[in-house]
């Protein structure tokens, strides 16, 4: 899960930031979570996850005006890539941001509306969202796909089977470890983005690291979670090659 952080020190605005990250991650299914949410430098520095996150930090907690522009350094030290987003009162101190190069994806200024500082927060959340999405649309490990409105993404290596439904033209069936699904989508488009599941015949791709057995006198794998699925004649070849240098 992708963690995120709130520094508030007001309780009344910790409790509605809470309530604004959390429905949104609940709402869009988002592989986030609300990770910490404190007025303690401490609690946010030791629950800091080790690659990455989206902090909200409040500028000023107690009588300390630049807490969170404190700790915003200390978070952009550990973690450089880390998305950073400023909710304060003090506009006068975003440039103080540039100098410290902290770069913060946001600076959400208190006196706006309530209505406008939740579209911030939800659109923020969503900008990360995005760039989640992009990064692993470009790793070779993780197979992702589209329901409506929603992303999903696992390891490739629990695929087990790709196959087109015949019901439903237009749609791919996923049988997977743990996780069976149906989304828009062709074979043709899978198989160029993930070269390493093999064609079996026009309406099949399998994960070879899933093969329990290969029956090629009737051209038949069985495949873990007790799936089968047919290989075409034209196919059984290059199979029976694989296998045999796999040995």
């Amino acid at each position: 899960m992708f963690p995120i952080y709130l520094f508030e020190d007001n309780v009344e605005q910790r409790n509605s930031y809470r309530e604004i990250i959390n429905k949104t991650i609940m709402i869009n299914e988002f592989a986030m979570e609300l990770r910490t949410v404190t007025d303690d430098q401490k609690a946010i520095l030791t629950s800091l996850d080790q690659k990455n996150g989206l902090s909200f930090l409040d500028m000023e907690i107690g009588e300390n005006k630049q807490a969170g522009l404190e700790l915003a350094t200390q978070v952009r030290t550990r973690l450089p890539l880390a998305k950073i987003v400023f909710i304060t009162t003090h506009d006068e101190l975003s440039f103080v941001t540039l100098e410290r190069r902290i770069a913060p994806l946001d600076y959400i200024l208190k006196d706006q509306s309530p209505d406008l500082i939740e579209q911030r927060i939800v659109k923020d959340i969503n900008v990360v969202q995005d760039e989640l999405k992009t990064a692993d649309d470009q790793r070779e490990d993780v197979f992702n796909y589209k329901l409506g409105a929603r992303y999903f993404s696992f390891a490739l290596d629990d695929v087990i089977l790709l196959s087109t439904c015949k019901l439903r033209p237009g749609n791919v069936q996923l049988q997977a470890l743990h996780k069976t699904a149906e989304f828009p989508g062709n074979l043709n488009a899978l198989e160029e983005k993930y070269p390493s599941l093999f064609r079996c015949d026009k309406s099949s791709l399998v994960n070879l690291h899933h093969i329990q057995s290969y029956d090629s006198r009737n051209k038949e794998l069985l495949l873990d979670a007790g799936i089968r699925c047919k290989v075409s004649f034209r196919k059984s070849r290059e199979l029976n090659k694989i296998l045999k240098d796999q040995l």
